[in-house]
């Protein structure tokens, strides 16, 4: 979910542009350097397991908090 939220937050255009730039968000997912990064998979994995409105509720609350701190713009 992090993952999908960067890829969101910096406006990345595609989830292989994400794989690609992973190096630069390692240490907001919480992965090591020596860890595996992720792959199509995962993702593909992710979206599987979640319904559509726990990803909209989700987002809607992260979205929310920024607004209330300041922290969006129109």
């Amino acid at each position: 979910m992090r993952a999908l939220l960067l890829q969101m937050l910096y406006s990345i255009r595609s989830q292989r542009l994400l794989i690609e730039e992973s190096m630069l968000f390692r240490w907001f997912v919480g992965l090591n350097l020596d860890e595996e990064g992720w792959n199509t998979t995962t993702f593909t994995q992710i979206r599987d397991r979640l319904e559509a409105d726990v990803a909209k509720e989700f987002l809607a609350q992260v979205a929310a908090r920024a607004e209330t701190k300041g922290l969006t713009s129109a």
